[in-house]
């Protein structure tokens, strides 16, 4: 059930096939996860004398670490919808599980989990056997599964849901999540940047007062002014992303797809009275970097097999680029949250200390004390001393474990074997920004380290994590993470260069060549994938309107070559790998989907916008297209007035943009639409945008019978004389000209409808329908009426049938009549002259 995330980019197990280079991806595992053994003496040895936790306390977060993880998922959306399914799911199935016994023993249902507020995070501890043998756990998780689809839950775990939380995003912020695939940590930013705005939106539109500036800013008459960028390097899990943050129909929100540590700078438009650009800085970033991945050993047994000490060395670098280049976009005064699901020092309190020292200090960049954020988790401080392992080896053969505990007995021990076994060879990853931080000259100056944030196991019964929360106190400007400090190309010596800061010196005037193509690909997140996770990246596919890129694979993706934030290696010299200068992509080749606005005064939406009588207030210019021409053909989006600025000034600069917007428009494609005053369709993910501010084709639901009726047929008769089985649903749309209309059911605990619901409804010349897809069709049905398998009634697709099967009994019977006429002249022609 967890959407947790593998990382290295390793290969997930049980995938066969192979990649784009030709290369040879199959699992080559003999045992199934299940019979994995969940020992590796190394691993054990390094987490048991490195210093992290007492013996007695390692043993008992050791079991843990061995042991399966409990499932866990979250409520999502809106704080009061969240809250009323949270209320269906405690009074329908806690109850019924909880009566289960088990060996005479009563079954432990779902849990919330305590370090997290309202209720809105559970886990459930249940072993695997119980679940598969009762009734009450298959109803439970078609709920889940059914919810998830609908966007009401995300199925994620417990310890990847904290980052948000420490990161403290309020409405209008402007956030960068900058390695978010697959996207659960950016879902809970992009509600925290919404926050309660529904309520705001509404009284706005109501002419009514409203606080635009309470817990946020709300000054877009009641929407947040705030923004995410979601950022992910690689293509296919961007395609994860997108699929995660769709389900949410947030408007205020960008998936782009570039290598985080050369984050390409935003360009904004010129101050007023100004001709130099202004570039944009984030009031908070999440780095979720890519990392070893073994505090996630619980879910993930391929840990086990494969852990080694190189895995962390070999990420601290790419690790250290990414959180300065995070720091470089951040604003004087932002918050940024560090956080790996690793916990080894190298890829945590080292990473830190080394961009916090390459910024200029503490007087440049302080970690928080966030001791007050979820003051409910159970956490462990971090590190100030940690050693370092590294295992040498012959040709491969005769290994030996080093545990270093600065640098410099690195070198020594380095230089000792260089003499007594110069074939001895040590990883060139060891670098002095993997080891502690020396002392530092007064306690002003001090990294003090013990802030930043350990979960181990054992404490919540949770996977690992570390999170680190820092402040930018002063404009900063540093050398390339990774140049040697000595100026010696090669040298292991590797840490990044303090440089004196200027104003606005971390601010890249353009975008370079650099900033558009790495020098090396990117490890993707985590060792492995969920199922989940892949089947998303499967279903994936680029919107689009142009008919050239409208070409799919069976598995979804488009047929285009994905753009890749890679250069590829060439043979160089004896044999040796050469990687050639990067250079910026053309337009053609880098550009491949299209994201052109609406003007204004665009016909086609004003004529859309006064059929369903939208206020004047609401944005005209918002409307997105996703065609070259620019023309509105098929789909229009809706976004943000920021997300707008945004796509306009670098849609040319050569920033990959994969995802924009909420689908507000379809185009309706039928025979007679020029009839029609508007033919387009409202769409479900946009609908609840665009409502308040509607004044006309408005239909109410206030009976829980009509509403079933409309979920469990598809088309369900509305003739223009005669009668109807729709009641007063059905009455208001006899009213209406044909086209789309608004279905606004509110809040009524009395009729069963927990929260307000606004759905769009087809108003044909003959009938009526919800244009709902049957997966939510289903989700409502189970939410609100505990309907399990319910059989949707089309009626369109069963008269057709009938039609059909008419036609084919009709045709039957004419060959039968046929064959019969042939073989009664047959008998006639054979029988004898004269007879009768």
């Amino acid at each position: 059930m967890g959407r947790g995330r593998g990382g290295g980019g390793r290969g997930r197990g049980g995938f066969r096939g192979k990649n784009k280079k030709g290369g040879d991806r199959r699992d080559v595992r003999t045992e199934p996860w299940s019979d994995i053994r969940r020992e590796n003496a190394l691993f054990e040895s390094y987490y048991k004398t490195g210093g992290f936790l007492d013996e007695k306390e390692f043993e008992q977060m050791w079991k843990y670490m061995a042991s399966d993880l409990p499932n866990s998922f979250r409520f999502t959306g809106t704080k009061a919808d969240a809250l009323a399914v949270r209320e269906i799911f405690k009074k329908r199935y806690i109850p019924a599980i909880t009566a289960v016994e088990f060996e005479g023993e009563p079954v432990q249902p779902p849990e919330p989990v305590k370090a997290f507020p309202d209720e809105l995070v559970w886990h459930m501890k249940t072993h695997k056997k119980v679940i598969r043998r009762y009734k009450p756990f298959a109803e439970f998780q078609r709920f889940l599964v059914a919810e998830t689809t609908a966007g009401n839950i995300s199925r994620q775990e417990v310890v990847s849901m904290i980052p948000p939380h420490f990161l403290d995003v309020r409405p209008g912020m402007v956030v960068l999540d900058m390695c978010a695939a697959p996207g659960s940590k950016s879902a809970q930013l992009a509600e925290m940047i919404h926050g309660d705005e529904e309520e705001r939106v509404k009284r706005a539109a109501s002419n009514e007062s409203f606080n635009a500036t309470d817990d946020g800013d709300y000054s877009d008459d009641g929407r947040s002014t705030g923004l995410l960028i979601a950022n992910d390097t690689d293509y296919k899990r961007a395609g994860m992303l997108v699929h995660q943050v769709k389900r949410l129909n947030f408007p205020n929100l960008i998936v782009t797809q570039h290598d985080a540590s050369i984050f390409p700078s935003i360009e904004m438009p010129p101050a007023p009275g100004s001709t130099k650009p202004q570039y944009l800085k984030f009031d908070r970033v999440l780095a979720d970097v890519p990392c070893s991945g073994d505090g996630t050993a619980r879910k993930n047994p391929n840990v086990w097999q494969k852990w080694t000490p190189r895995d962390g060395l070999g990420l601290h670098n790419l690790q250290l680029r990414i959180l300065m280049r995070g720091l470089q976009l951040l604003k004087k005064g932002g918050r940024l949250v560090y956080s790996t699901c690793s916990l080894n020092p190298v890829e945590n309190e080292a990473v830190v200390a080394s961009a916090i020292q390459a910024c200029g200090g503490t007087s440049k960049v302080q970690l928080v004390d966030c001791s007050n954020a979820l003051p409910e988790l159970i956490r462990k401080p971090g590190l100030n001393q940690w050693k370092v392992l590294d295992t040498s080896h012959i040709n491969g053969e005769e290994k030996i474990n080093h545990m270093f505990t600065s640098y410099e007995s690195f070198l020594n021990t380095k230089e000792k074997y260089e003499k007594e076994e110069p074939a001895r060879q040590f990883s060139n990853k060891i670098t002095r920004s993997v080891f502690p931080p020396v002392d530092a000259p007064s306690e002003a100056e001090r990294i003090p380290l013990e802030r930043c944030v350990r979960v181990y196991p054992h404490l919540q019964d949770t996977g690992g994590f570390f999170i680190a929360v820092l402040e930018k106190l002063d404009d900063i400007k540093v050398a390339q993470p990774g140049a040697s400090s000595k100026g010696k190309a090669g040298s292991t010596d590797a840490t990044p260069v303090p440089v004196q800061a200027s104003e606005h010196s971390d601010a890249t005037p353009q975008l370079s060549a650099e900033d558009a193509v790495p020098s090396a690909p990117s490890p993707t997140k985590r060792k492995l994938e969920d199922t989940e996770d892949d089947a998303a990246s499967k279903r994936f596919r680029t919107e689009t309107e142009d008919p050239a890129q409208d070409a799919t694979n069976k598995d979804g993706t488009t047929t285009s070559e994905p753009v890749n934030d890679t250069t590829s290696s060439t043979p160089g010299p004896n044999g040796t790998s050469q990687t050639p200068q990067p250079r910026l992509k053309s337009e053609s080749q880098s550009q491949k989907e299209y994201f052109e606005y609406l003007p204004k005064d665009d016909p086609t939406v004003s004529d859309i916008l006064s059929f369903f009588g939208i206020s004047p207030r609401f944005p005209r210019d918002r409307f997105l297209v996703r065609n070259k021409e620019g023309l509105a053909l098929n789909k229009m989006y809706y976004t943000s007035e920021l997300a707008k600025t945004i796509i306009t000034h670098n849609k040319d600069r050569g920033m990959r943009f994969i995802h924009c917007g909420v689908v507000m428009f379809v185009s309706h494609k039928i025979k007679d639409k020029d009839a029609m005053k508007a033919p387009w369709r409202l769409q479900n993910e946009g609908i609840k945008i665009l409502e308040p501010w509607a004044g006309k084709r408005i239909i109410t639901c206030k009976s829980r019978d009509e509403f079933y009726r409309l979920l469990i047929e598809m088309f369900p008769k509305l003739p223009k004389d005669g009668s109807h089985e729709l009641g007063e649903v059905g009455e208001q749309l006899m009213q209406l000209d044909i086209g789309c209309c608004f279905l606004r059911i509110e809040q009524d605990e009395s009729q069963g409808f927990p929260f307000r619901m606004v759905l769009p409804v087809w108003r044909h010349p003959g009938s009526a329908n919800l244009m709902v897809d049957k997966d939510d069709r289903k989700a409502m049905l189970l939410r609100l009426f505990n309907e399990e398998n319910p059989r949707i009634i089309n009626h369109v697709m069963e008269k057709a049938k009938e039609e059909a099967e008419k036609e084919s009994a009709e045709a039957t019977e004419e060959a039968e009549g046929e064959t019969e006429a042939k073989e009664e002249d047959t008998e006639m022609g054979d029988a004898p002259v004269g007879t009768e």
